[in-house]
């Protein structure tokens, strides 16, 4: 609170003081008999009470102003403040204001505490739901395993792509579920690109295969500074949507290069491709878009999502280019470790635009 604004709110005061002021002049200009005082001294009398009067006013705001910066730090404190009780009242209508502030922030300890529980008690129950699943999935995935003799080579593919579906949502869960505590449970090293996205592919194997799909892929490998356990979720839920957007006999083309800021891993596939007006929206929570509707009505919107939240927070960028009937091309890049102190690096900001239609011709093969 300035000074202006302090006066501003004692304006009622100072008009009362000088209403009070001039019936006290009145008084004693207009007592009967002889007059008590002359003009001239009644008005050097009123400036000087008048002064004295401001001079009351200011010292007021000063003594007060400190409890007032207090209030104002806490403000530009943030969420800081929220932990920050307010102390120092000088008087009653302070002490009022203090308690209600405090009281005020008791409350919101204690819910946020409460519902930090509640969240811990969901997560640890998400936690071990996944872990309990993964067992009759395992028997199912042995069990289908046991079969392949008895059953035509359709009807298995069918079976074990429906199994990597299943498991596939229950690490989406899973994974979704760890986001609170991200920060607890990731370990940036180099690890080898190509042995990531290796992995990914086997555990889309079948997918793959019910759908006749074919696959170019990098020779190279390059070194990332990242987690492993991250990226390779990262790519997984690119690859499944790759495979599924994608019709029969489609194509998929990994590619990978480094310059001199990162290394870039790109997956395009000839899909269906993206809707211009849903790339905005495509890294919100929830959002299916257009193809979600049309196309997979069981899409829960949380792919992408938990794709470009993770990548964010490994410091690494995702980048989609798309274009209906033609097929999208999403590009993680992976900067340097020297990079992330380079005044002019923008690493967390993703670009949406249409598809760059230039293919590199890579060596075909089928996953193995």
């Amino acid at each position: 609170m300035n000074v202006g604004k302090y006066l501003q709110d004692h304006i009622a005061h100072m008009l009362f003081w000088l209403v009070g002021l001039l019936i006290a002049d009145l008084v004693l200009w207009l007592a009967p008999g002889q007059r008590l005082i002359s003009w001239p001294t009644l008005i050097y009398l009123d400036i000087l009470l008048t002064v004295f009067f401001l001079i009351f006013i200011v010292g007021v705001y000063y003594y007060r102003a400190k409890w007032y910066r207090g209030i104002q730090q806490r403000r530009q404190a943030g969420a800081d403040a929220l932990n920050w009780p307010l102390t120092g009242a000088q008087n009653e209508s302070q002490q009022y204001m203090q308690d209600y502030v405090n009281d005020i922030l008791t409350l919101h300890r204690q819910s946020t505490d409460q519902l930090l529980q509640e969240q811990e008690d969901q997560q640890a129950f998400i936690t071990r739901w996944v872990h309990d699943i993964k067992v009759p999935l395992a028997a199912l995935q042995l069990t289908s395993d046991q079969i392949a003799d008895q059953v035509d080579d359709q009807t298995y593919t069918d079976i074990t792509t429906q199994l990597e579906r299943v498991n596939h949502y229950v690490e989406e869960v899973l994974y979704y579920s760890r986001l609170s505590s991200f920060a607890n449970d990731y370990l940036l090293r180099n690890h080898s690109l190509r042995e990531i996205v290796s992995s990914a592919l086997r555990s889309q194997m079948n997918s793959f295969l019910g759908k006749n799909l074919q696959l170019s892929m990098f020779d190279n490998d390059f070194q990332v500074l990242t987690d492993d356990k991250w990226l390779l979720f990262i790519v997984n839920q690119i690859l499944a949507n790759s495979v599924q957007y994608t019709p029969q006999g489609g194509r998929i083309t990994i590619t990978a290069s480094q310059d001199k800021q990162a290394t870039q891993l790109t997956i395009q596939d000839t899909g269906v491709g993206i809707d211009p007006g849903d790339l905005p929206r495509i890294f919100q929570k929830g959002f299916t878009g257009k193809n979600g509707r049309e196309h997979n009505a069981q899409s829960t919107g949380l792919g992408l999502y938990l794709a470009h939240t993770m990548a964010q927070r490994l410091g690494h960028t995702l980048t989609v280019h798309s274009k209906p009937g033609q097929g999208t091309a999403v590009t993680i890049t992976m900067p340097f470790l020297s990079y992330y102190s380079d005044d002019h690096a923008t690493v967390t900001t993703p670009r949406l635009t249409g598809l760059n239609e230039s293919n590199q011709d890579d060596q075909e093969n089928t996953p193995q």
